[in-house]
């Protein structure tokens, strides 16, 4: 999946807070679990930044607070799991640790959010999308490598993402200052 998100999504010449595959093994140990190997790849070859000014995975290298997997982790986790207990028939997965719980992902300017679905072996790990309103949620069965090439071919089912962003003719990858 990496190879097609590659043609479709170019990286930066020159990524900003790239992944380094000598810090993976601390920030598993920090998180208690182990990370899809094509995020760490995404992670070292593009670093921080956005697709189409729109979305962006959260980095578990960035040196601030915002948008670092690390910090976001706790955060995040904590505010799903209030709205979980508001709509439970909406959000029926668990939040992370719990067994094939929830893990953040990323965001949207939207406010909508990405998932993991921490079932099995992590690189079987689907993404899930929720919907910043209106509690809906969606898993869409594919790595997020996949998920964001899907995305760029324009190929990406989804009723959370704006129509604008999910068909736009082109897709880019924008380092952040």
């Amino acid at each position: 999946m990496l190879e097609r998100l590659r043609e479709l999504l170019p990286p930066p010449a020159d990524p900003v807070e790239p992944g380094r595959p000598d810090g993976w093994a601390e920030v598993e140990a920090t998180l208690g679990t182990g990370l899809p190997d094509d995020f760490k790849a995404f992670t070292e070859l593009y670093g921080s930044g956005k697709v189409d000014d729109f979305l962006y995975l959260f980095n578990p290298f960035a040196a601030g607070e915002d948008g670092n997997l690390l910090a976001e982790k706790d955060r995040v986790l904590a505010a799903y799991a209030r709205t979980r207990a508001r709509f439970p028939e909406r959000l029926r997965l668990p939040p992370f640790p719990e067994p094939g719980g929830v893990l953040p992902l990323g965001r949207t300017d939207n406010g909508d959010e990405l998932y993991w679905v921490t079932r099995g072996d992590p690189g079987d790990w689907p993404v899930a999308l929720l919907e910043s309103r209106a509690a809906r949620q969606e898993v869409h069965r594919m790595p997020v490598t996949g998920f964001l090439a899907a995305l760029a071919a324009g190929e990406l089912a989804t009723r959370v993402l704006p129509d604008e962003v999910v068909h736009r003719p082109r897709h880019e990858f924008t380092p952040f200052d």
